[in-house]
Protein backbone atom coordinates (compact mmCIF):
# COMPACT_ATOMS: atom_id res chain seq x y z
CA UNK A 1 0.00 0.00 0.00
CA UNK A 2 2.85 2.50 1.05
CA UNK A 3 4.55 2.17 -2.31
CA UNK A 4 0.85 2.57 -4.30
CA UNK A 5 0.33 5.47 -2.46
CA UNK A 6 3.81 6.69 -3.24
CA UNK A 7 3.05 6.67 -7.11
CA UNK A 8 -0.15 7.79 -6.80
CA UNK A 9 1.39 11.08 -4.92
CA UNK A 10 4.18 10.90 -7.75
CA UNK A 11 2.16 10.48 -11.01
CA UNK A 12 -0.48 12.73 -9.13
CA UNK A 13 1.45 15.37 -7.96
CA UNK A 14 3.07 15.43 -12.09
CA UNK A 15 -0.73 16.04 -13.20
CA UNK A 16 -1.07 18.62 -10.54
CA UNK A 17 2.04 20.60 -11.12
CA UNK A 18 1.78 20.49 -15.06
CA UNK A 19 -2.38 21.54 -15.34
CA UNK A 20 -1.69 24.05 -12.73
CA UNK A 21 1.44 25.86 -14.23
CA UNK A 22 0.53 25.09 -17.79
CA UNK A 23 -2.77 26.97 -17.06
CA UNK A 24 -1.05 29.82 -15.50
CA UNK A 25 1.16 30.73 -18.28
CA UNK A 26 -2.04 30.02 -20.72
CA UNK A 27 -3.53 32.62 -18.63
CA UNK A 28 -0.97 34.83 -17.49
CA UNK A 29 1.38 34.70 -20.79
CA UNK A 30 5.17 36.03 -19.39
CA UNK A 31 4.05 36.87 -16.34
CA UNK A 32 2.49 33.40 -15.63
CA UNK A 33 6.36 31.80 -16.69
CA UNK A 34 7.47 34.08 -14.15
CA UNK A 35 5.49 33.32 -11.37
CA UNK A 36 5.52 29.21 -12.24
CA UNK A 37 9.13 29.46 -11.88
CA UNK A 38 9.40 31.67 -8.79
CA UNK A 39 6.44 30.72 -6.64
CA UNK A 40 4.68 28.38 -8.27
CA UNK A 41 6.65 25.41 -8.96
CA UNK A 42 8.55 25.62 -6.00
CA UNK A 43 5.49 25.62 -3.64
CA UNK A 44 3.96 22.41 -5.42
CA UNK A 45 7.30 20.66 -5.65
CA UNK A 46 8.27 21.51 -2.49
CA UNK A 47 4.97 19.95 -1.07
CA UNK A 48 4.50 17.03 -3.44
CA UNK A 49 8.05 15.63 -2.14
CA UNK A 50 7.35 16.25 1.51
CA UNK A 51 3.85 14.27 1.17
CA UNK A 52 6.16 11.20 0.53
CA UNK A 53 8.92 12.14 3.05
CA UNK A 54 11.58 13.64 1.08
CA UNK A 55 13.30 17.01 1.90
CA UNK A 56 15.26 19.13 0.03
CA UNK A 57 17.85 21.15 1.56
CA UNK A 58 18.97 24.12 -1.42
CA UNK A 59 22.12 25.09 -0.95
CA UNK A 60 22.58 26.66 -3.94
CA UNK A 61 24.88 29.58 -3.63
CA UNK A 62 23.58 32.56 -5.55
CA UNK A 63 26.33 34.86 -4.89
CA UNK A 64 28.25 32.53 -7.13
CA UNK A 65 26.63 33.82 -10.33
CA UNK A 66 27.89 36.48 -12.27
CA UNK A 67 24.25 37.62 -14.50
CA UNK A 68 23.40 34.63 -16.67
CA UNK A 69 25.35 30.76 -16.10
CA UNK A 70 25.17 27.26 -17.04
CA UNK A 71 24.01 25.14 -14.13
CA UNK A 72 25.06 21.77 -14.74
CA UNK A 73 24.08 19.03 -12.48
CA UNK A 74 24.86 15.59 -11.84
CA UNK A 75 21.12 13.39 -13.96
CA UNK A 76 20.23 10.13 -12.21
CA UNK A 77 17.05 9.77 -10.25
CA UNK A 78 13.33 10.18 -10.95
CA UNK A 79 13.33 12.79 -8.37
CA UNK A 80 15.15 15.41 -10.24
CA UNK A 81 11.80 15.92 -11.92
CA UNK A 82 10.43 17.66 -8.63
CA UNK A 83 13.70 18.97 -7.59
CA UNK A 84 14.77 21.16 -10.79
CA UNK A 85 11.06 23.20 -10.85
CA UNK A 86 11.83 23.60 -6.56
CA UNK A 87 14.94 25.27 -6.41
CA UNK A 88 13.21 28.53 -8.29
CA UNK A 89 15.63 29.50 -10.34
CA UNK A 90 14.37 32.86 -11.91
CA UNK A 91 15.14 33.32 -15.49
CA UNK A 92 16.32 30.10 -15.91
CA UNK A 93 15.34 27.53 -18.70
CA UNK A 94 16.13 23.91 -18.53
CA UNK A 95 17.25 22.19 -21.21
CA UNK A 96 15.48 18.54 -21.45
CA UNK A 97 15.20 16.23 -24.23
CA UNK A 98 12.29 16.20 -26.71
CA UNK A 99 11.86 12.68 -26.13
CA UNK A 100 9.98 13.54 -22.57
CA UNK A 101 7.01 15.20 -24.71
CA UNK A 102 4.95 12.36 -24.59
CA UNK A 103 4.45 12.15 -20.75
CA UNK A 104 1.81 14.68 -20.97
CA UNK A 105 2.00 16.01 -17.73
CA UNK A 106 5.58 16.90 -17.68
CA UNK A 107 5.26 18.27 -21.04
CA UNK A 108 2.82 20.59 -19.66
CA UNK A 109 4.88 21.08 -16.72
CA UNK A 110 7.36 21.88 -19.09
CA UNK A 111 5.37 24.74 -21.03
CA UNK A 112 4.66 26.35 -18.05
CA UNK A 113 7.93 27.52 -17.02
CA UNK A 114 9.27 27.40 -20.64
CA UNK A 115 12.14 24.67 -20.49
CA UNK A 116 14.09 24.24 -24.13
CA UNK A 117 13.43 21.37 -25.83
CA UNK A 118 16.44 20.09 -27.16
CA UNK A 119 16.34 18.03 -30.32
CA UNK A 120 17.49 14.38 -30.45
CA UNK A 121 20.93 13.06 -31.28
CA UNK A 122 20.15 11.45 -34.44
CA UNK A 123 18.76 14.73 -35.65
CA UNK A 124 21.90 16.78 -36.57
CA UNK A 125 21.08 19.88 -38.47
CA UNK A 126 18.27 20.89 -35.67
CA UNK A 127 20.41 19.87 -32.73
CA UNK A 128 23.16 22.30 -34.24
CA UNK A 129 20.79 24.89 -34.90
CA UNK A 130 19.59 24.44 -31.09
CA UNK A 131 22.96 24.95 -29.49
CA UNK A 132 23.90 27.83 -31.57
CA UNK A 133 20.77 29.53 -30.94
CA UNK A 134 21.51 28.95 -27.06
CA UNK A 135 24.64 29.74 -27.45
CA UNK A 136 23.83 33.38 -29.29
CA UNK A 137 21.07 33.63 -26.45
CA UNK A 138 23.39 33.15 -23.36
CA UNK A 139 26.25 35.45 -24.87
CA UNK A 140 23.42 38.26 -24.90
CA UNK A 141 22.42 37.91 -21.61
CA UNK A 142 19.19 36.67 -22.18
CA UNK A 143 18.90 34.15 -19.67
CA UNK A 144 20.79 30.90 -17.71
CA UNK A 145 20.41 27.52 -18.47
CA UNK A 146 19.75 24.52 -16.30
CA UNK A 147 20.86 21.08 -18.13
CA UNK A 148 22.77 18.04 -17.05
CA UNK A 149 26.56 17.39 -18.85
CA UNK A 150 25.85 13.74 -18.60
CA UNK A 151 22.71 14.00 -21.24
CA UNK A 152 19.82 11.05 -22.20
CA UNK A 153 20.62 7.77 -20.44
CA UNK A 154 19.34 4.92 -18.24
CA UNK A 155 19.67 5.97 -14.83
CA UNK A 156 22.35 4.51 -12.49
CA UNK A 157 23.75 5.94 -9.19
CA UNK A 158 27.06 7.25 -10.32
CA UNK A 159 27.98 9.94 -12.50
CA UNK A 160 27.68 8.62 -16.45
CA UNK A 161 30.14 9.99 -19.10
CA UNK A 162 29.65 14.10 -20.01
CA UNK A 163 28.44 15.40 -24.02
CA UNK A 164 30.53 17.51 -25.93
CA UNK A 165 27.09 19.51 -26.84
CA UNK A 166 26.36 21.86 -23.69
CA UNK A 167 29.78 22.13 -22.87
CA UNK A 168 30.51 24.08 -26.16
CA UNK A 169 27.34 25.73 -26.21
CA UNK A 170 29.06 27.05 -22.75
CA UNK A 171 32.01 27.86 -24.69
CA UNK A 172 30.82 30.04 -27.70
CA UNK A 173 28.25 31.51 -25.25
CA UNK A 174 31.01 32.65 -22.85
CA UNK A 175 28.93 31.59 -19.93
CA UNK A 176 30.02 30.64 -16.57
CA UNK A 177 29.20 26.81 -15.57
CA UNK A 178 28.02 26.81 -12.21
CA UNK A 179 27.97 22.65 -10.81
CA UNK A 180 25.62 21.47 -8.69
CA UNK A 181 25.62 18.19 -7.03
CA UNK A 182 22.11 16.65 -6.74
CA UNK A 183 23.18 14.60 -3.16
CA UNK A 184 20.44 11.51 -2.84
CA UNK A 185 21.12 9.01 -0.27
CA UNK A 186 21.70 5.66 -2.13
CA UNK A 187 19.56 3.80 -0.28
CA UNK A 188 16.69 5.92 -1.08
CA UNK A 189 17.21 7.19 -4.64
CA UNK A 190 13.93 5.51 -6.85
CA UNK A 191 16.35 5.72 -10.21
CA UNK A 192 13.87 5.67 -12.90
CA UNK A 193 10.65 4.24 -10.58
CA UNK A 194 8.19 6.86 -9.24
CA UNK A 195 8.60 4.79 -5.23
CA UNK A 196 9.99 7.96 -3.58
CA UNK A 197 10.90 7.12 0.12
CA UNK A 198 11.62 9.54 2.87
CA UNK A 199 14.98 11.30 2.74
CA UNK A 200 16.87 14.29 3.02
CA UNK A 201 17.86 15.83 -0.46
CA UNK A 202 20.78 18.44 -0.39
CA UNK A 203 21.73 20.74 -3.22
CA UNK A 204 25.15 22.10 -3.41
CA UNK A 205 26.65 24.64 -5.30
CA UNK A 206 30.47 22.87 -5.67
CA UNK A 207 32.34 26.19 -7.66
CA UNK A 208 31.87 28.37 -10.82
CA UNK A 209 33.94 27.83 -13.60
CA UNK A 210 34.81 30.67 -15.94
CA UNK A 211 34.41 29.90 -20.11
CA UNK A 212 35.68 33.41 -21.26
CA UNK A 213 39.43 32.12 -22.30
CA UNK A 214 38.36 28.93 -22.58
CA UNK A 215 39.85 27.38 -26.19
CA UNK A 216 37.60 24.99 -28.60
CA UNK A 217 40.79 22.85 -29.45
CA UNK A 218 41.02 22.03 -25.73
CA UNK A 219 37.24 21.86 -25.31
CA UNK A 220 37.88 17.88 -24.18
CA UNK A 221 40.43 18.39 -21.27
CA UNK A 222 37.33 21.22 -19.95
CA UNK A 223 35.06 18.05 -19.87
CA UNK A 224 37.44 15.48 -18.75
CA UNK A 225 38.22 18.38 -15.62
CA UNK A 226 34.78 19.08 -14.84
CA UNK A 227 33.57 15.50 -14.78
CA UNK A 228 36.70 14.62 -12.56
CA UNK A 229 35.35 16.84 -10.27
CA UNK A 230 32.25 15.52 -10.01
CA UNK A 231 33.23 12.16 -9.54
CA UNK A 232 36.06 13.23 -6.76
CA UNK A 233 32.74 15.15 -4.98
CA UNK A 234 30.58 11.82 -5.88
CA UNK A 235 33.31 9.93 -3.70
CA UNK A 236 33.66 12.06 -1.00
CA UNK A 237 30.14 11.84 -0.28
CA UNK A 238 29.44 8.19 -1.02
CA UNK A 239 32.56 6.48 -0.65
CA UNK A 240 33.11 5.17 -3.83
CA UNK A 241 32.52 6.13 -7.70
CA UNK A 242 29.60 4.03 -8.46
CA UNK A 243 29.65 2.53 -11.61
CA UNK A 244 31.74 5.35 -12.77
CA UNK A 245 35.71 5.59 -12.64
CA UNK A 246 38.11 8.87 -12.60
Amino acid sequence: MLELYRKLVAYGGMTFLGSFTYGVRAIAGQKGIKLNRSLFAPVIAKSLLAMVGVKVVNNVNQKLNKKNVCYFFNHNSFLDVFIIPLLGLDNTRFIITEGVKSILPLHMCNLGVDVLYIPDSHKTEERIAFFKQVSHDLRAGKYSVICSPEGRHDFFHGIAPFNRGVFHMALVGKTPIHTLFFNIPRDANPIEGPNMKPCTVRIDSMELIETKDWKLEELQTYIDSTRSKFLAYYHDTYGDYGESEL
